[in-house]
């Protein structure tokens, strides 16, 4: 291990005789510990986006604690060694090092007679995980440690050491399917049950037909929307509301199980938006923004409600607000709420505030 001897190591550190005043230092940063920590080693680690990490050790009822710098790529270094009073040479289950914050694949060294061994800085959330038995060499010329996390097996007539990690990495549990439908042919079912809930998000989707190749394009949030130049021309805007695919379910008996689920925003489909909606427009910002009238044109723009669960708005020529002398963007926001016995048949959720909003947009009407 005579590479150890080019560590840079950078330590502040203070002794307390925790013992001796009936208490113990605790470490709210530190996130592993040193499974064996005995005799005389060092450890290396990436720290955990802090520029300091703090370490606590603890040997024979002694308890020192203190902090190591991180170099220029995130590294902490200390040696564990007689002439700093790190090298635990005490025997006791109290002997323990830890650090923190530092990120997995830490590792450290200790040195025996005649060998080294080296181990896994171990995660202090796993000590409580169920640890495995290492199997015996049924000599007792093989003496075996329990560690934090690992057993230090030494070998007495060759003075060989190893440290073997005894808590197996556990199979992470299956990911729950996300609460909506199953498909069986061309019958959809709810799936309510062994699923996961999403987090009551919303989205509400503005589309608009090219009027030459018709293509249909996604009016984003926030985004522009160019007026016609000619007259006859227009632009339609038709805005619906989906759940944003995190995990829902109707619980109206009649309700369609594709509810609200955006992956049919887009197709023919379209039909299991969100229902029982209110929508809500004004145009203008601010203080001196005005609420749109329904069927009513203002600013060239027009809003349409009367086809259920969807708003359209109408955007046509104008020239108070686009000509030779004039160059005025029209924002208009729009705020969606919906109908309380529609709002009560949605697990989770979707409600906003107490004033039950559930969603909206905004785009601004720009001159060509």
């Amino acid at each position: 291990m005579k590479l150890m001897k080019h560590i840079t190591i950078a330590l502040v550190l203070c002794a307390i005789p925790a013992m001796a005043f009936g208490q113990s230092v605790s470490c709210d940063d530190c996130t592993h510990v040193v499974s064996v920590y005995m005799g005389e080693g060092g450890l290396i680690a990436t720290a955990d986006g802090a520029e300091m990490v703090t370490w606590v050790a603890s040997c024979g009822g002694v308890t020192r604690s203190g902090e190591l710098a991180a170099n220029d790529d995130g590294m902490v270094s200390a040696l564990f060694t007689m002439d700093n009073g790190l090298a635990c040479d005490m025997a006791g289950d109290g002997n323990k090092f830890e650090l923190g914050p530092i990120m997995d694949g830490g590792w450290f060294w200790m040195t025996r007679d005649t060998n080294s061994a080296i181990g896994n800085l171990v995660a202090m959330d796993i000590l409580e995980n169920d640890a495995v038995e290492i199997t015996s060499a049924g000599t007792a010329d093989v003496a075996m440690m329990d560690g934090r996390g690992a057993v230090l097996i030494e070998q007495a007539s060759t003075g060989r050491v190893g440290i073997l990690p005894n808590i197996l990495a556990e199979k992470p549990a299956p990911a729950l399917r996300l609460c909506g439908y199953d498909v069986s042919g061309a019958t959809f079912t709810r799936r309510a049950s062994n699923c996961a809930l999403g987090n009551g998000g919303t989205m509400a989707i503005a589309t608009t037909t090219n009027p030459i190749t018709g293509a249909t394009s996604v009016v984003a949030d926030g985004s522009s929307v160019v007026r016609p130049a000619g007259v006859g021309g227009e632009v339609v805007i038709t805005i619906d509301l989906w759940a944003n695919g995190t995990g829902h379910f109707t619980t109206a008996a009649d309700g369609e199980a594709r509810l609200g689920h955006p992956e049919f925003a887009m197709t023919s489909a379209r039909t299991s938006r969100l229902t029982g909606l209110i929508f809500a427009a004004r145009r203008g910002s601010g203080p001196g923004s005005v609420a749109f009238g329904n069927g009513v044109e203002a600013a060239g723009i027009t809003m349409d409600t009367t086809t259920p669960h969807v708003v359209t708005f109408t955007i046509v020529r104008d020239e108070t607000h686009c000509s030779a002398t004039a160059n005025y963007p029209v924002p208009v926001a729009l705020t969606i709420t919906m109908d309380a016995d529609t709002v009560n048949q949605i697990t989770p959720s979707i409600t906003r505030s107490a004033a039950g909003v559930v969603g909206g947009t905004k785009f601004t009407v720009v001159c060509p």
